[in-house]
């Protein structure tokens, strides 16, 4: 499948179930409430039982990736990935975030190996659906730099500037908690060797 193919389905796909779970969320007639206490330890209830997405939240996710992994194949040079890009959002207002990614990866293919550094803001929007479900659209650019070290003794370097897409489903289980699964894309807007990534992602993390 082609990039310009891949990056159609996925836009598809997001654009599909950002409309439906809006129109389910349309369809709700009872707003749900969350019992809690505040600072000053007096009992209140709040929209959204699971109490993610109010103002001055901040949530912390392994949405972006984390990954140690080796490949082995008959025939083929192994590949040992290891990476670790760890996200924060923090909500502004109640329902949207502010966030941002920064991290580093490796990876090593035969004796070439490669060292990347990532960082970039972004921007979101919590839509409850019910005490235990939501969607979390993301949109946010990166800038990405990596450095490669081939076995003919060369170095190869790469800058790019990324466009990162997730349309996660989340499920909030328990307060302070949430896990989600959805699509994205990642797809490089500068640097001398463009790349596109996409699929689905899971994401796991909690809030305060």
């Amino acid at each position: 499948m082609s990039n310009a193919l891949a990056k159609v389905c996925i836009t598809i796909l997001a654009l599909w179930s950002l409309t439906t779970l809006a129109l389910a969320q349309d369809d709700q007639t009872d707003t749900p409430v969350l019992i809690d206490r505040d600072a000053q330890g007096n009992v209140v209830t709040r929209e959204n039982v699971a109490g993610f997405g109010e103002k001055g939240q901040l949530a912390i996710s392994t949405d972006a990736t984390l990954e140690l992994s080796r490949r082995t194949q008959s025939h083929t040079k192994a590949v040992t990935t290891l990476s670790l890009f760890p996200a924060a959002d923090y909500f502004i207002i109640k329902n949207v975030s502010l966030g941002g990614v920064v991290g580093v990866g490796y990876s090593k293919v035969g004796r070439d190996h490669s060292n990347t550094f990532r960082i970039g803001p972004r921007v979101g929007y919590n839509l409850s659906l019910s005490g235990l479900l939501s969607v979390w659209p993301k949109l946010g650019f990166s800038y990405s730099h990596t450095k490669t070290d081939t076995s003919a003794t060369t170095t190869r370097k790469n800058d790019a500037i990324q466009l990162n897409i997730f349309v996660p489903v989340m499920l909030h289980p328990a307060p302070h908690f949430f896990a989600g699964f959805g699509p994205f894309l990642d797809t490089d807007l500068s640097g001398d060797y463009k790349a596109t990534t996409w699929g689905f992602r899971l994401t796991i993390g909690g809030w305060v």
